[in-house]
C-alpha cells in the first residue's frame, strides 16, 4: 500500500470515529398484546401525559467501533406505553396537559400517569457500531386528578443483540429493551391495584416518601453514568432537570 493509500485510509478512520448512527428503539407492540394468563383490566379510566419538548428530545449513547447512537426515547417508546395502559385500565386517553383540573374532569380521569425514561447503551463490537446491550430505566409517576402525585413505580428493562441480528436491525436491542421495561412496568401497574389506593394523609405521606426515595436513587444512578463517561454533561443535566420536573 501506498504512503498516499494509507493517508487516505487514516483520514476515513479519522472522520468515521465518534459518528451518532441514527436508530429507532420502538417496540413491537404486538409483544406487548394481553394474553390469556394476564389479570383483569383495573376498573379505572387513566390519561397519559409525555411532554411535547421530551418527545422531541434526542439522545446519544453509545454503541460499538466507538461509534455513538441516536434516537428518540420518548417518541419511540410512546405507542407501547400506550398499550400497556390499555391492557391494564379499562380506559386511557393522551393527555395535553397535567395542570388543567376541567380537561382532566371533562374526561372523566382518575388517575395521570406521566412515565420518566433514562437510557444507556454499550457495544462490544470492535468494527461494528448497532449497540450490543441496552438498557431502559422507566418509572411512572402516578398522579391523581388534580395532578398531585400518589404513588411512582419503577422498572428497568434490559435487551441484547448478537452481530447478525445488530447487522439485520440497528436497533434490535433498544428494541428489545423497551419491550422488557414495558412488560415489567405492565405487571408493576398490575400489582398495585390502584382501585384499593389509599388517600387517607398517613398513606399520602408514605407514598411520599417513596418517591423521594425513588427520586433519590434515580438521580444517584445518572450521577453514576455521568462518571463513568456513559451519558455526557449535557445529558446528565436533561435527565437531571426530567427527573426533578417529575416531582
Amino acid at each position: 500500500m501506498t504512503l498516499k493509500r494509507i493517508l487516505t485510509a487514516g483520514i476515513a478512520v479519522i472522520l468515521m470515529a465518534g459518528c451518532a448512527h441514527p436508530i429507532n428503539v420502538a417496540p413491537n407492540v404486538t409483544r406487548l398484546d394481553r394474553t390469556s394468563t394476564t389479570d383483569p383490566r383495573i376498573p379505572a379510566n387513566v390519561g397519559y401525559y409525555i411532554p411535547l419538548e421530551a418527545s422531541s428530545v434526542e439522545i446519544t449513547t453509545p454503541g460499538g467501533g466507538g461509534d455513538n447512537v441516536r434516537y428518540f426515547p420518548y417518541q419511540d417508546i410512546e405507542a407501547g406505553f400506550q398499550k400497556i395502559l390499555s391492557n391494564v385500565f379499562t380506559g386511557v386517553v393522551k393527555l395535553t396537559s397535567i395542570t388543567d383540573p376541567s380537561g382532566v374532569s371533562r374526561d372523566g380521569i382518575d388517575y395521570i400517569i406521566v412515565p420518566d425514561v433514562v437510557t444507556s447503551s454499550g457495544g462490544s463490537g470492535f468494527f461494528t457500531w448497532p449497540p450490543t446491550s441496552f438498557t431502559v430505566d422507566l418509572t411512572s409517576n402516578v398522579r391523581d386528578r388534580i395532578g398531585k402525585i400518589i404513588t411512582s413505580l419503577r422498572v428497568v428493562g434490559t435487551g441484547s443483540a448478537e452481530t447478525s441480528e445488530r447487522l439485520a436491525e440497528h436497533g434490535i436491542a433498544g428494541r428489545r429493551a423497551m419491550e422488557d421495561a414495558l412488560l415489567k412496568m405492565q405487571a408493576s401497574l398490575l400489582e398495585a391495584k390502584f382501585a384499593g389506593v389509599k388517600t387517607d394523609a398517613r398513606a399520602t405521606q408514605a407514598q411520599g416518601a417513596v418517591g423521594a426515595s425513588t427520586t433519590s436513587s434515580r438521580l444517584a444512578e445518572i450521577k453514576e453514568l455521568r462518571e463513568k463517561g456513559l451519558i455526557s454533561q449535557e445529558e446528565y443535566e436533561s435527565k437531571r432537570r426530567a427527573i426533578l420536573e417529575s416531582l
